[in-house]
């Protein structure tokens, strides 16, 4: 009986009433710059014209955008500040390099500038040249012209020179044997 005096107890610890622990987990805290965990994906559009389906020569798809996923996403296995340039990493858009600028790099772009400058005088300098040769060029041209034409004048002078000279001794070769026109005894002469 002694146990029949327990039974009701247990009935009574049974039924009080526990303090249940309920465990929630805490929402977690969101990663203000994601590039500090994870890089973003880079995804490029390119537009793709018309064209026939290589498969299938009677299809043909119009003009449409072609989006291709070009730098998958993936973890920043880096620690450290996400400001600072990874040398392991590759910048998430390749197109974009920002410019190193130190001393050296200023040094060689003035450098370049003025070396610019220099070919674009000489350049120009070239280029003046160039139209005073054309000039010169256009008027030795013309000054052959008129030398050949002056040749050919005077080839052709001297030839008339030569054929009168021929004329004049073929003249002069005539009247010199023909002794009767200046003959007194001739029956041609005129008579006082």
């Amino acid at each position: 009986m002694k146990y029949l005096a327990l039974i009701p107890l247990v009935f009574v610890a049974s039924c009080a009433s526990r303090s249940q622990f309920s465990v929630r987990p805490t929402p977690s805290a969101t990663v203000t710059p994601v590039e500090s965990v994870r890089y973003a994906e880079v995804v490029r559009a390119y537009h793709i014209g018309r064209q026939v389906d290589p498969n299938h020569s009677e299809l043909m798809s119009e003009g449409h955008p072609v989006y291709r996923v070009e730098v998958s996403p993936r973890w920043n296995l880096h620690p450290g500040s996400p400001n600072t340039i990874n040398s392991l990493n590759a910048p998430t858009d390749v197109a974009y390099t920002p410019s190193p600028t130190n001393d050296a790099v200023i040094a060689e772009l003035n450098h370049q500038r003025e070396t610019t400058a220099l070919v674009m005088q000489q350049a120009a300098r070239l280029g003046q040249s160039y139209q005073q040769l054309n000039q010169l060029i256009g008027e030795m041209k013309t000054v052959a012209q008129n030398n050949a034409t002056l040749n050919a004048r005077l080839t052709a002078t001297e030839q008339r020179v030569s054929d009168f000279e021929k004329q004049l001794v073929k003249d002069s070769a005539s009247s010199t044997n023909d002794f009767s026109h200046f003959s007194p005894e001739s029956d041609d002469s005129p008579k006082p």
